[in-house]
């Protein structure tokens, strides 16, 4: 079993992308795509994390991703139907193209072995709309894209739990998005009022730019200082 995970951070949304090899026929060679996707909005001015969606399941056979033409139409049809170009456009675009990219090892494994592969998409969508959207400097981008947002507290950074990270335990990620490191097992890792995990070193480099989670954006209180 072949198994590759990633978890970049774009903007407002995530996701984690797992392939697993299949056995199978080698003349029929299924690869199954499974995605499914958290949503988190503003609600009276507090982050909320409504409960996932079910998987969307979709089937399709090993000659759909051997081109690139052919494979983009398949990962196309994919978001399209599952309602994520619904949200954000320009978010569905990055992940349209890291998901193209990310097939490349696992087909080349199916075509050697003349199996296929499952492949798992987990995106963690944040949804402010224009009315209800936090304001830049919770965002931590100013004028021109340049990083311009208020530092946390001393306090607030002080109060933060830490915890250790063990599979399958209470931290979601299996990696800290800011570093892209996977957690070791046991290791201690920091986490914010939001339950999002991080290494604690780069969780606090962060906030002394911005009170933001790098994450959903929920943020803690910030430092009087300018």
């Amino acid at each position: 079993m072949a198994t590759m995970e990633t978890t970049p951070l774009h903007g407002q949304a995530d996701w984690v992308l797992r392939a697993y090899q299949t056995h199978g026929r080698p003349a029929w060679a299924p690869v199954v795509i499974k995605l499914g996707y958290t949503v988190m909005h503003i609600l009276e001015g507090q982050v909320v994390e409504e409960p996932p969606r079910s998987y969307h399941i979709f089937l399709f056979t090993l000659g759909h991703f051997l081109h690139q033409a052919s494979r983009r139409q398949a990962i196309s049809t994919v978001l399209l139907i599952a309602g994520v170009y619904g949200y954000d456009i320009c978010f569905a675009g990055r992940l349209e193209r890291q998901l193209v990219a990310f097939c490349n090892y696992p087909v080349e494994t199916a075509l050697n072995s003349g199996n296929g592969f499952d492949m798992i998409v987990d995106v963690l969508l944040a949804h402010f709309p224009i009315d209800e959207e936090p304001s830049s400097d919770v965002e931590g981008v100013g004028e021109n894209g340049n990083f311009g947002g208020i530092p946390a507290s001393t306090d607030a950074v002080k109060e933060l739990a830490v915890v250790k990270y063990e599979r399958g335990g209470d931290v979601r990620e299996e990696s800290c998005i800011i570093c892209f490191e996977e957690f070791d097992e046991g290791v201690e890792v920091t986490r914010m009022p939001c339950k999002h995990a991080f290494h604690g070193g780069c969780l606090t480099r962060w906030l002394e730019r911005s009170h933001a989670c790098p994450l959903c954006r929920h943020a803690i209180p910030a430092s009087a200082d300018p």
